[in-house]
């Protein structure tokens, strides 16, 4: 009789479990797995998990890799482990990735796999990073069996620490079908008080230092002195919240850029925008950009790692120069001048996000086990 595999799942928090697992452990389960989660439950399970058969463990993770809490978090999965005697646990995020495979110091049988959503040390880090979190990473590469990342920079680094698996997944996985179906963009366009020819850009971003919000509003205000009027929705929250607001007001741009907070209402925001934008310092494979595209919309952002694996410069898209305002503006001014290149690029950037959907990433999860 062949033994029933058991695999934990472990992530900091529960949000990215209900954000981005959700099929990837449906997709186990149906493949004959017993699969169980824990994390720090901060967040309401979504109800689809909660109708499988499914035990989650709250654990007192902390962001802070340093913080005691994660020594009792630690010490928490140790006794689950020896409770239920997993086969294989599969970690993400970097607080759970580190604490999750040091289990295989104590239980040298069990296996190890780590889904990298981004490094953080990368080309253009700053050096802090790569003195802290590289030689971390060449560490807990002796106690790593799989390594999976999801954009060709981090496959690349992977490879130098000599782990005896690696592959490269097309990110987490899109619903292409769920963003066909959206309200008409007339109608949300009226709801945010915005006219049926305006020229509406959306960035889909929290609102801290690292998405950097200052590129694309240093773009929009070069654009207005030069008589382009230009819409900018953005959708998130964040600590610089308030900051940017009072940026926008003190620039003279509140007929320009909303600022528009937490959102429900994503796929209909896009339905109603012409372009996308994310102008990130760093990223691991930005799902919002896969979003965008997959409403065939294209999207201008920072020439870097994850952003570089979606877009195609000038195909799809276009890519520019972190803090390169001027470049941000012709950008954006490329496309409002001409909506023929805008058609042709959204088809485009329609095309070349398929091969993220849902349906493959699942099959290559299914090679990787």
């Amino acid at each position: 009789m062949i033994k029933l595999k058991k695999i934990l799942y472990i992530t900091t928090i529960s949000d990215t479990i209900n954000a981005f697992l959700i099929p990837h452990i449906k997709m186990l389960i149906e493949q004959g797995y017993k699969v169980d989660c824990a994390a720090n439950l901060i967040e309401q399970l979504d109800d689809e998990l909660l109708e499988l058969d499914i035990e989650f463990f709250n654990i007192p993770f902390t962001r802070n890799p340093l913080s005691p809490n994660n020594i009792r978090a630690f010490n928490k999965l140790i006794k689950i482990q020896k409770k239920n005697n997993y086969d294989i646990v599969h970690v993400h995020t970097p607080v759970a990735s580190i604490y999750g495979r040091l289990l295989k110091l104590k239980f040298p049988r069990l296996k190890t796999i780590y889904t990298v959503h981004g490094f953080h040390f990368y080309k253009g880090a700053p050096i802090k990073n790569w003195l802290i979190y590289y030689p971390i990473e060449r560490v807990m590469a002796k106690l790593t069996d799989t390594i999976v990342t999801i954009n060709s920079e981090d496959y690349n680094t992977s490879l130098r620490f000599n782990i005896d698996e690696a592959y490269k997944i097309d990110g987490v996985g899109v619903d292409l079908d769920f963003y066909s179906n959206s309200n008409d963009s007339n109608i949300v366009r009226k709801k945010l008080n915005l006219k049926e020819d305006d020229f509406v850009i959306l960035m889909i971003a929290e609102v801290n230092k690292n998405k950097n919000h200052k590129q694309v509003i240093e773009a929009i205000e070069i654009l207005h002195k030069e008589g382009i009027n230009v819409k900018l929705l953005c959708a998130g929250e964040g600590i610089l919240l308030d900051e940017i607001n009072k940026e926008i007001e003190a620039k003279n741009l509140n007929n320009n850029i909303k600022m528009l907070g937490y959102r429900t209402d994503i796929n209909d925001l896009i339905s109603a925008c012409d372009i996308g934008i994310m102008t990130s310092y760093r990223e691991g494979l930005p799902r919002s950009i896969m979003e965008l595209m997959s409403h065939k919309k294209p999207v201008i952002g920072t020439n870097i790692r994850g952003i570089r694996d979606l877009i195609y410069n000038g195909k799809n898209g276009f890519l520019v120069d972190i803090e390169d305002y001027e470049k941000t503006a012709n950008a954006i001014d490329t496309l409002y001048e001409d909506r023929e290149l805008l058609l042709q690029m959204g088809n485009d950037a329609y095309q070349s996000i398929q091969k993220y959907s849902i349906d493959n990433v699942i099959n290559q999860l299914k090679e990787v086990y």
